[in-house]
């Protein structure tokens, strides 16, 4: 298979959070490892000079707290990435809890054009039953403080929010507030095993993701996560993986360890022929094949989540998932049920795509 450049581009800064939330799938977040530098370096070189680099690559700093690593630690990450990239076209992205952003980082943030999610899942009684402290606390008067801090500062950010059993009978509550906090995007995540005046209100991905996706098919082709190293994940002591970024640090019955590599010892397009990716990457495609086989949603979709499948089932080999139906079929039902009223002669269409206009999902991870 023809090796894709990478797409996004994960960095595990820190396993550490200042978080104990119910639902994290994260292991060690008690271990407060920084990520060297020279790991980034190596890591951006050797993509550079194994071209597995183009213009629109996503820098995204996740798997543990983000802002507990020091704003100056950032800085000296960012220093390799600018001079080995040159004028490469890049977006550095912080998932985080936003307990911590304060106008410190908010300057950091600004200086360098770096995009924000913030993970809160709505009012008190919804977010503080889950995002805890380590004390058991509850979170939600930092997070929005947080918040509010980023917004005195003009800088846009948008949520994630994990939907649990808590939240179903308080949907309308939980979009309200979110939309009460003016992000640019509003996101779900559904807890995993492991007369709306739309022009003022913020879009959610997962419906913009099945407009995108009815609007443009294509099967597998734009699944970023049947495909090595369009997506690349680095953990804090420089191991990699590829295909769904939830699988660093992690193992299985079935597989062992999930990680391919180190970017300390060996080449990217190296590790592709290593035992270890074979046996991912052979179960991986038979779990695609099995979608094309057996789903109709095989378009608009194009092989499911290896990880979800993996947690759920044991295997990379599966096809259908709770997840599948949760972030692909149920959106996608809604926005078929939108334009068909539409088609009726009723109600108002989500907006389609323009002619010729290329079409990108938004990644759980953006």
């Amino acid at each position: 298979m023809e090796v894709s450049p990478v797409e996004l581009l994960i960095f595990q800064p820190t396993p550490f959070c200042n978080l104990n939330c119910t639902y994290c799938y994260l292991p060690d977040r008690k271990d407060k490892r920084v990520m060297d530098v020279e790991i980034v370096r190596t890591a951006v070189e050797k993509l550079k000079e194994e071209q597995l680099l183009e213009p629109g690559l996503g820098i995204i700093w996740h798997a543990g707290e983000p802002t507990v690593v020091r704003p100056e630690q950032y800085a000296a990450y960012f220093a390799p990435i600018r001079e080995v990239l040159g004028d490469l076209e890049y977006v550095q992205h912080f998932q985080t809890n936003g307990t911590l952003i304060d106008d410190r980082w908010c300057d950091f943030i600004a200086e360098h054009h770096i995009a924000v999610g913030i993970s809160i899942d709505g009012p008190d009684y919804i977010h503080d039953r889950s995002r805890k402290t380590w004390n058991g606390r509850g979170t939600l008067d930092k997070t929005v403080r947080g918040i509010e801090a980023l917004k005195k500062h003009g800088i846009p950010f948008h949520t994630i929010s994990v939907i649990g059993e808590a939240s179903l009978d308080h949907a309308k509550e939980i979009y309200d507030f979110l939309v009460s906090l003016e992000p640019v995007l509003i996101g779900f995540n559904v807890e995993e095993q492991e007369g709306v005046n739309q022009t003022s209100t913020p879009p959610i991905r997962e419906f913009e993701n099945a407009c995108g996706a009815i609007a443009a098919g294509g099967g597998s082709d734009f699944n970023q996560q049947v495909y090595p190293y369009r997506i690349l994940t680095i953990s804090v002591d420089g191991a990699f993986t590829t295909f769904s970024p939830e699988l660093l640090g992690m193992s299985s019955k079935a597989y062992g360890s999930l990680e391919i590599g180190n970017v300390k010892t060996d080449s990217f397009r190296g590790a592709l022929q290593n035992p270890k990716y074979n046996q991912l990457a052979s179960d991986i495609f038979a779990g695609v094949k099995r979608c094309e086989e057996t789903c109709e949603y095989f378009d608009v979709c194009g092989g499911g989540a290896p990880a979800n499948k993996l947690f759920e089932t044991g295997t990379f080999a599966a096809a259908e998932t709770n997840f599948c139906e949760q972030h692909l079929k149920i959106p996608v039902r809604i926005v078929l049920k939108d334009l068909e009223t539409t088609l009726a002669g009723a109600g108002k269409a989500f907006p389609a795509p323009k002619a010729g206009e290329k079409v990108r999902r938004i990644s759980p991870w953006e």
